[in-house]
């Protein structure tokens, strides 16, 4: 009997990795043209990532990532996935991530010298992103 083919998903932060050659069903990525699916077999490609979801499924396990900006290849029913940051939904903090969504707010709203606007402005993208994620757990559980 042939098994079903699987895609290798790996997905790698500059801190950690996050998920290591986890075979699973299909992957849809974030993508800047829009959500991405990925099945095995999927033609080969690299794919720049934005603010999003990343969701996986294997089976019965389906698992859902905050991903912050990157890329992705598409290879050899292998995807590997470099972010900026990325989390599951399970380990976000919804009060820190509001937290840190207001100090962002704030920060941007100052825009005195003492603060890299670059910088404010990702961190408002990440905490709204984690935010939005926390929420969708909640519906989703």
């Amino acid at each position: 009997m042939d098994e079903k083919p699987v895609i290798l998903l790996t997905v790698v932060t500059p801190e950690k990795t996050v998920l290591s050659e986890h075979p699973v069903d299909f992957v849809v990525l974030p993508a800047f043209g829009g959500e991405l699916g990925v099945l095995p077999g999927h033609a080969p490609e690299v794919v720049q990532l934005k603010e999003g979801f990343l969701r996986y499924s294997s089976g019965k396990e389906k698992e859902v990532f905050s991903a912050l900006s990157g890329f992705a290849e598409i290879f050899d029913n292998r995807v590997l996935v470099l972010a900026e940051a990325a989390e599951l939904a399970k380990e976000i903090d919804e009060e820190r991530a509001k937290q840190a969504w207001r100090k962002a707010k704030d920060a941007i709203a100052l825009q005195g010298d003492q603060i890299d606007i670059d910088e404010a402005q990702a961190s408002l993208k990440r905490a709204a992103v984690r935010l939005k994620l926390a929420e969708y757990r909640k519906k989703h559980k």
